[in-house]
């Protein structure tokens, strides 16, 4: 009985040894992945130069067309174009001074949409919504003859 309890303790040992050891070489295995990632994201990187960065234009900054007023002292002014919706009627948009109907180009922008309330115009950078101005509603009258 005696021997057999040392032969089942020595083999429990054995298993949990090499269980040990499997566990210890995985382990090892997986410390030599990572040493080997880290040595590759440690590396310098060379990337674009300074006079390329420069040189390469800002995709999110919106050129406008300038407009160029002179005031009374003849000071030039640039100004960035302005969109004043003033009617909305029948699915047109008198914008600017001018009549516009669904998918007409509006200087750089294309009207998308016209609701009752307001007007979207949008290019390939931006939307804008556009509402008629408390200022720029004009009476109506209606007469009866």
């Amino acid at each position: 009985m005696k021997i057999l309890k040392l032969v089942l303790t020595l083999s429990l040992l054995l298993s949990v040894s090499m269980a040990k050891d499997e566990f210890t070489q995985e382990f090892r295995n997986h410390i030599a992945e990572y040493d080997k990632f880290f040595a590759a994201i440690g590396k310098k990187r060379v990337g674009v130069s300074e006079n390329r960065i420069n040189s390469v234009k800002n995709p999110f900054i919106m050129s406008y067309p300038k407009i160029v007023v002179k005031d009374g002292n003849g000071t030039v002014l640039i100004k960035k174009p302005t969109y004043i919706l003033t009617v909305i009627f029948d699915n047109k948009a008198k914008i600017n001074g001018q009549w516009y109907k669904l998918n007409s180009e509006i200087g750089e922008f294309k009207l998308a949409s016209i609701s009752s309330k307001s007007v979207i115009i949008k290019n390939e950078h931006s939307k804008k919504e556009l509402f008629i101005r408390k200022s720029n509603v004009s009476k109506i009258k209606f007469s009866s003859k």
